[in-house]
């Protein structure tokens, strides 16, 4: 049996649905990714963006019928026959038409991946390994020491290729416990490996963005990345060390003058 979802905030749609019904709202506009509902199966609460996230357009057998029939009607003191079913809406063939055109931008929306308030990704990136240059340097000359080490003594050419691999392991956490990200509503700063804190700026209010490319990093394609917005006089979010600095610049402008990338 499918999982049934309720949405609370949508006295509309009072009957559980399941997640195919939840796509073919969505793909028709009359449900947000944003929404919040409920799995009556375990009283979890979900974004509708989770749930159809990867899902691609379900079959017209598997839901689309229930979905395109009147959830509900009003029974005013004048009707004759409250027990005959609703007339069918001229409008009906419009409405599978329509959803019809929804479907296909639905299914190219899939291609991104979403935050957990159903935000479609349009960025995700992580500092780059050359940021780390002096640590990646002392790798090598420690990977060098240990392979010379390794004729003499045994002993300390473990010892040296096992600090090489213990920098190399915390370069790659350093490097993977920041996450650089951007929606069509903000851009966000994660970072932390146990617990994990944020910081945001709302695309509308960006102010200025600065790119620093600059010394051995920038030849070698690396660049920072500086937002600040009109609340605050310093910067507000950093990308540090990434690479295709100007790109993610030129991403942000356009979602400022309100052009869709996913629309390219």
């Amino acid at each position: 049996m499918s999982a049934r979802y309720t949405l609370p905030q949508h006295p509309a749609f009072s009957d559980p649905l399941s997640k195919e019904d939840l796509y073919t709202l969505v793909a028709r506009g009359s449900l947000a990714r944003g929404e919040m509902c409920m799995d009556e199966a375990t009283g979890h609460m979900h974004t509708v963006g989770e749930l159809v996230s990867g899902m691609r357009r379900p079959t017209a057998s598997s839901g689309q019928a229930r979905i395109s029939r009147p959830m509900y009607r009003e029974i005013s003191p004048d009707t004759e026959h409250p027990d005959e079913p609703p007339p069918v809406a001229d409008d009906e063939e419009e409405d599978e038409e329509e959803l019809e055109e929804a479907a296909p931008e639905e299914d190219k929306d899939d291609d991104f991946d979403y935050s957990p308030s159903g935000e479609i990704i349009l960025h995700r990136a992580h500092p780059s390994w050359l940021g780390y240059t002096k640590a990646l340097f002392l790798c090598l000359l420690l990977t060098v020491a240990g392979g010379l080490l390794f004729v003499i003594q045994l002993e300390y050419a473990a010892i040296a290729l096992l600090c090489a691999s213990s920098t190399l392991i915390a370069v790659g956490i350093a490097r993977y416990s920041h996450d650089y990200i951007v929606t069509r509503e903000r851009v966000e700063l994660i970072w932390g490996i146990i617990g994990r804190n944020s910081k945001e700026a709302r695309i509308c209010d960006i102010r200025s963005i600065d790119v620093y490319e600059s010394g051995i990093k920038g030849m070698l394609g690396l660049g920072t990345i500086d937002f600040s917005t009109a609340a605050n006089a310093g910067i507000e979010v950093q990308f540090k060390d990434m690479r295709n600095a100007h790109a993610v610049k030129d991403l942000v402008r356009k979602l400022q003058r309100g052009v869709d990338p996913t629309d390219d």
